[in-house]
């Protein structure tokens, strides 16, 4: 089964064939990120040495934000695209009622920074690509996986047929829902979870070496197959997938871990989550600010402006978690 998966995993998309075209005529791997079809399109024709017709609008949908309900709907547009909607634009299969969307990332497509409303992991399932994070370039191979959290600007690049990038995406809610019980772990991964989903201003990712852990790699499989089986995949089976690939990460690959890209307010940000908390029977706000020597107004103020939570329903969110 694992082979014929891979052998489908591998057969070029229609979009993939177009962006393939030009990068094989023109390489593009030393271009610098760009935001738009328009930005490329000129970078490329002022690169050109091989003379090569440019299609007027990307084989694909590009843009420098995706948002949650254009990929957990019906009829979503998506990087992948297996058909053309009445628009023109390739579009995936609907995914009414999805909560997570499993699908590869196309090779060739040019270095398209872009950010996202939702949360999304890329695992290398095989051969190598190329991460684009604030102003770095992170070179992985297979068995690395990157979590992203949302808003982050990012963008991956493959650039050979044999490179297999497997994309999971999932609602921010359906993370802090289904998954709940990874929060109230006490490590620098519930950590980075607990700050990705209470921080504002959130802008890390991690990065996993899982030194192709067999483990990690049949859950991933099994997550794409289940995505491709049926016309939604089964919710449940989507969500135990995801929580025992979590889980795997935790206990075997936490040393691995590597934060990339932080700010300077993020650990005060996160101990007073933390403490919070730890302390949520009992906490108020008096008793947080004494605790980090703030006025109640400015903590109160701090909590919102970080978090986009009142000091109350924060509490009140945190305190749900602990019952999910």
């Amino acid at each position: 089964m694992q082979k014929k998966l891979n052998k489908a995993m591998t057969a070029l998309e229609p979009a993939e064939k177009q962006y393939k075209m030009l990068y094989k005529a023109n390489p593009y791997d030393s271009f610098k990120p760009v935001t738009s079809w328009n930005q490329f399109v000129m970078q490329y024709k002022q690169k050109m040495k091989v003379p090569v017709t440019i299609p007027k609008n990307p084989p694909s949908d590009i843009r420098s934000r995706f948002y949650e309900n254009e990929f957990f709907s019906s009829g979503m547009i998506n990087e992948r695209g297996s058909k053309a909607g009445s628009d023109g634009k390739l579009i995936y299969p609907p995914h009414m009622n999805s909560e997570i969307v499993v699908f590869k990332h196309l090779r060739y497509l040019p270095i398209m920074m872009h950010t996202l409303e939702f949360v999304k992991i890329s695992y290398i399932l095989q051969g190598t690509c190329e991460f684009f994070l604030n102003g770095k370039v992170y070179h992985l191979g297979q068995g690395d996986l990157i979590i992203v959290a949302p808003n982050i600007e990012q963008a991956f690049f493959a650039d050979k047929d044999d490179d297999i990038v497997v994309n999971i995406i999932m609602r921010r809610s359906t993370f802090q829902d289904a998954f709940s019980p990874l929060l109230m772990e006490q490590n620098d991964i519930s950590e980075f979870f607990l700050q990705m989903l209470y921080q504002k201003e959130f802008s890390q990712t991690v990065l996993f070496h899982c030194d192709r852990d067999e483990d990690i790699e049949n859950l991933i499989v099994n997550l794409y197959q289940e995505s491709q089986t049926s016309r939604h995949g089964s919710r449940i089976i989507m969500n135990s997938y995801v929580l025992l690939l979590f889980g795997q990460l935790i206990r075997n690959h936490s040393n691995d871990a590597k934060m990339l890209m932080g700010r300077v307010n993020e650990q005060s940000t996160s101990n007073i989550i933390q403490f919070i908390r730890n302390n949520r029977t009992t906490v108020n706000l008096k008793l947080v600010a004494q605790q980090f020597n703030l006025s109640q107004g400015y903590l109160s103020r701090y909590i919102k402006r970080e978090t986009g939570y009142s000091f109350s329903a924060l509490l009140r969110d945190l305190e749900a978690v602990q019952y999910l």
